[in-house]
């Protein structure tokens, strides 16, 4: 497997998937090779960047003959596991939680949600062919080997919700509810704050179109 020659960035850690997605859309174009400044014009990184964090992994390719596309979507798929089928849990079936499970990670079939939980008695039941049950019945629902959760619940719920699911051994936690909340030290949280994202996306727009 790809290791990291010392700790990887969270920025970094970001941006592979994006990288696998590109470098595995350029095989299936069937390009051979490609430098950092062309796959800059792909992913909107700068050279820069893609060459630092590509070097955090070793020597992924060379001067002058950049990198060999077939290499980096073996290299980041291994890294990302890909081929490792995961059973994903969702906590939260409102509008956001809905539209993931109709998606349920279409591009990657080794990713899928197997089962949702609601404490809305109205919301349960199956959505997208996949069961909704009451949140109080998780435990009794979970299958050996799960562990990843993602959460599409309000903040002021976040907390309990996260307890419970530590309580029910689950250690890998994505979240759409922005407030940090603190975790075992065991505990693998991720916040995706959909506001700043956006934001940060408008003022590097703006900030492009002032130059």
């Amino acid at each position: 497997m790809l290791k990291a020659k010392a700790p990887v960035s969270k920025a970094t850690i970001r941006r592979i998937p994006l990288y696998y997605r590109a470098v595995q859309q350029l095989q299936q174009q069937g390009i051979s090779r490609i430098r950092s400044d062309k796959l800059s014009e792909i992913v909107h990184i700068p050279s820069a960047t893609i060459r630092r964090d590509f070097s955090s992994f070793g020597e992924m390719g060379k001067s002058g003959y950049g990198y060999s596309v077939g290499t980096l979507v073996d290299a980041f798929g291994k890294l990302l596991e890909v081929h490792t089928r995961e059973s994903i849990i969702l906590v939260g079936v409102g509008g956001l939680g809905a539209a993931l499970m109709q998606n349920n990670f279409r591009r990657n079939p080794d990713l899928n949600i197997t089962m949702a939980f609601d404490s809305d008695p109205a919301k349960l039941g199956v959505v997208a062919d996949i069961p909704v049950y009451a949140f109080e019945t998780l435990a009794t629902h979970l299958e050996p080997g799960m562990h990843t959760a993602i959460l599409a619940v309000p903040s002021a719920s976040q907390p309990a919700v996260v307890h419970a699911l530590e309580d029910a051994g689950i250690d890998a936690i994505l979240t759409f509810a922005p407030k940090p909340v603190a975790c075992k030290p065991e505990t693998t949280i991720r916040y995706i704050d959909l506001t700043s994202e956006l934001q940060s996306l408008l003022f590097t727009a703006h900030q492009k179109t002032r130059h």
